[in-house]
């Protein structure tokens, strides 16, 4: 074989390599599309939302757009045990949970705005969780250290196709088919999941767990900006929520031993942002705060909490009862106001 006639049969060789290539990633990114591993509708061949085996950040494409669920509890794992079940029977409201563990304030208006599109005339109520760390604290433009996959509740048909070429997204794929066996940390059908379990390590080391607990933070740094840009973003979002839908906003608890001592920085800093949330709530119409801000007795109990921002099913139950009544006074003063 002469040396022309190589060339020639090895760039046949390379053209027939990157056409295969470029088919067969064509052809499994296809696959993906049809089956829709996360369950997010896109695909033709989907219909009622069906969630099966999905932890509880691959639930939240399924849970979001589900139309039983008309309210929503929306937040990071400082919300996640308010149980949707439990305040759908306080409240006759069909609640779901879209709670996500580590979300900051983009990964939260994300999550807000994947309900609200599904949902458009249609929600019946929104319960928010507004950690002092996070809408107080954080820049809200800087997602959080988790990799939240923005991706499968975005508006880009490219940024969602290319998500989808990955090994989890293969691997939930074929738990969708029934491949491969469902999570073991799944969530619940409304999106609700329990992370006390997540910690059943920590429950038999008591002395580390009493050490996170009772570690006091530097009260003379103040929380964020003093403007508070976080509450701003939140305040100009809600503005544009349909103004009849009932909002809850919940402060969650934190323990005893991470509220800073009267007259420090971070104390003076809390406490304006606390005014701000009051101010934001009293400024909307079907708005109500549940502020859980201030230490509680309670809150001093160890074995109440996990660590010092997770709290245990007590304080989940006694929380869901003050968000029930907050959204039952809501539909009671809407009520008294369509009468007039």
């Amino acid at each position: 074989m002469t040396a022309d006639n190589q060339n020639q049969a090895w760039k046949r060789f390379a053209t027939w390599a990157v056409f295969s290539s470029v088919a067969l990633v064509l052809t499994l990114v296809g696959a993906m599309y049809l089956i829709d591993p996360y369950d997010t509708g896109r695909s033709p061949f989907s219909r009622e939302p069906d969630l099966r085996g999905q932890r509880e950040l691959n639930a939240t494409a399924s849970v979001g757009r589900n139309p039983r669920y008309q309210a929503m509890v929306i937040g990071n794992s400082t919300i996640s045990q308010i149980s949707p079940s439990r305040l759908t029977e306080l409240t006759g409201m069909p609640f779901g949970q879209l709670a996500v563990p580590g979300a900051q304030i983009p990964e939260q208006m994300a999550v807000l705005e994947w309900f609200m599109k599904h949902h458009d005339g249609t929600a019946k109520a929104l319960v928010m969780a507004l950690s002092r760390d996070v809408w107080c604290d954080s820049d809200p433009t800087q997602p959080g250290n988790n990799s939240f996959p923005f991706w499968r509740i975005g508006d880009s048909t490219a940024e969602y196709l290319a998500g989808l070429i990955s090994m989890s997204s293969a691997k939930q794929a074929g738990r969708r088919l029934g491949i491969l066996p469902a999570s073991r940390a799944k969530s619940g059908p409304d999106g609700y999941w329990d992370y006390e379990p997540l910690y059943a390590t920590l429950f038999t080391d008591e002395p580390r767990r009493r050490e996170l607990l009772f570690k006091r933070m530097n009260d003379r740094h103040a929380l964020g900006e003093p403007s508070f840009p976080g509450v701003r973003v939140l305040g100009e979002r809600l503005a544009a929520l349909p103004a009849d839908l009932p909002i809850v906003l919940v402060v969650p608890p934190v323990f005893t031993a991470r509220q800073p001592q009267a007259g420090t920085p971070r104390h003076r800093a809390e406490q304006a942002c606390r005014q701000r949330l009051i101010e934001l709530a009293a400024g909307r119409p079907n708005t109500a705060l549940v502020d859980w801000w201030d230490d509680r007795p309670e809150l001093k109990k160890t074995d109440a909490f996990i660590d010092q921002i997770h709290y245990r099913h007590p304080i989940a139950r006694t929380m869901e009862q003050d968000i029930a009544a907050a959204l039952l006074d809501i539909r009671k003063r809407a009520g008294s106001l369509t009468l007039r």
